[in-house]
């Protein structure tokens, strides 16, 4: 009796200690799945916004290339950004616009040393060769501009005498020996199915090259008519701008007194069209390529091909000797935080120019409200036009209540943290998670900083987890 009481010991024994192993084998499966989590708590810090951008260089001093006005561009040679030698070419004007301008000046030269001889013998014939003078030049110009406006009338013309693309391919169909072969098989009473489809597969092949083939003669149409209508423009400006050198001679003619004041004023007409011949012919002796004075960068380009020139710069040269800038645009949210005086770093392709400390010297606005900083740089190894990626570390604040990033939550622009709190259940006490809505001041690259009194120093919230978390999801602490 005492072994069986013995036994039944043993044995109750036995099963506490297996219900004890389930029990924690149990326990310890149910904690596994549980996110495991870092938690942290409110901090006061600095936050640092890091601003980058794209950039380049350029200088202060920029130097104009001018020509004559009204002279026809050939080519452009160079590119804004480009670097230019000395003596390397910038553009080409038109050889025969440009014995056209040297013939143009001539004349007009002509007519006012006339003026001038006249003025100076006290004669009056000034008048009458100025007359013969405009005459002449009318009727040169005119001539051209006859010329050109038949060249354009006959483009309009052939363009306006090209068939409709329906009848162009009915033309093309006449003219195809296949396409009247099968077309004459695929027609018959008896035609089988094979030739029907043979015309339909040839005929679709066909019509798809007509229509590509007519689609470019058309255009090739319209681009004559465009063309010979430039080219009647440019002699129409040509003759406006010969009769009114003519006319002009011919006024100062009328004008003329022998009074030293008039002869004054032409001799000093005579000496304008002669500087402005010697520039045409020394252009002209240049073949009429326009070269860089300098050494540097091209800024900016006015003149492209077959446009003329105006009385204005045509090209911009910056000069690579001058004092350097470093020049960057920025989104206008950075405007705010930006000031004259700031640092940047600078960091150029290779790394050989490269620049610390670098002082912001101007914050801009452009019409698009993006922000343009600027900073003078002393960096010989930075050449002009080259471009560098810039950084500036601004602390943009201090803050009571900061949390990590990781931390900070978003769900349709509603931001939250997960609070870690205890709760009692069956197991014993438990941490859960709790969402708490938070409103975001400020953020850098790692914090993020709460309106003050949002989270109390004994807030406890989730850094991090391993799993996803949800409200009032039961958690535990990452050992």
């Amino acid at each position: 009796m005492k072994k069986q009481k013995m036994r039944a010991v043993r044995y109750f024994g036995m099963f506490l200690l297996f219900m004890l192993v389930c029990t924690i084998v149990s326990r310890g499966i149910y904690a596994s799945q549980m996110p495991r989590i870092q938690t942290g708590t409110a901090e006061r810090k600095g936050l640092t916004r890091k601003i980058e951008a794209q950039g380049f260089v350029l200088t202060k001093e920029e130097l104009p290339v001018v020509t004559e006005a009204g002279l026809l561009v050939e080519k452009v040679a160079v590119v804004e950004g480009q670097k230019v030698e000395e003596g390397e070419l910038l553009f080409q004007i038109s050889s025969e616009d440009l014995e056209e301008a040297v013939y143009k000046a001539d004349l007009a030269l002509a007519a006012a040393e006339a003026a001038l001889a006249d003025l100076i013998a006290g004669g009056n014939t000034a008048v009458n060769r100025a007359s013969q003078d405009l005459k002449d030049a009318s009727d040169a110009a005119s001539g051209e501009v006859n010329r050109a406006n038949e060249a354009y009338q006959a483009a309009k013309s052939e363009r306006d005498a090209f068939p409709s693309e329906e009848q162009y391919k009915k033309d093309a169909y006449k003219k195809d020996a296949e396409y009247q072969k099968l077309l004459k098989a695929a027609q018959k009473k008896d035609a089988a199915k094979k030739e029907k489809e043979a015309f339909s597969e040839y005929k679709k092949s066909l019509d798809a090259g007509l229509s590509e083939r007519y689609a470019s003669e058309k255009k090739a149409l319209e681009d004559a008519v465009l063309e010979r209508e430039q080219a009647l423009g440019a002699a129409n400006a040509e003759k406006n701008s010969a009769l009114k050198a003519a006319n002009r001679a011919l006024e100062d003619a009328k004008r003329q007194t022998s009074g030293e004041g008039s002869r004054y004023e032409q001799q000093n007409q005579v000496r304008f069209l002669k500087e402005g011949k010697e520039r045409l012919l020394a252009l002209k002796q240049a073949e009429g390529k326009v070269l860089s004075s300098i050494c540097g960068y091209v800024s900016r380009i006015f003149v492209h091909a077959g446009e003329r020139t105006t009385d204005a710069s045509a090209i911009v040269i910056s000069d690579a000797s001058g004092e350097k800038l470093f020049q960057a645009v920025l989104p206008k949210e950075e405007k705010g935080y930006l000031v004259p005086g700031d640092t940047m770093n600078l960091t150029f392709p290779g790394g050989a120019a490269d620049m610390y400390g670098v002082k912001i010297d101007a914050v801009g606005e452009l019409e698009d409200g993006s922000c343009q900083i600027t900073a003078g740089i002393a960096q010989t190894k930075a050449e002009i036009g080259a471009t560098a990626a810039m950084e500036i570390q601004k602390e943009i604040g201090r803050y009571s209540c900061c949390i990590p990033l990781s931390a900070l939550h978003s769900v349709d622009g509603t931001d939250f943290v997960y609070l870690v709190q205890e709760q009692p259940t069956i197991l014993g006490m438990e941490l859960t998670v709790r969402k708490c809505k938070v409103r975001v001041l400020e953020k850098d690259e790692s914090y993020a900083a709460l309106e003050e009194g949002t989270l109390t120093e004994e807030d406890i919230f989730v850094v991090e987890a391993d799993k996803e978390i949800r409200d009032r999801a039961r958690v535990r602490l990452e050992e």
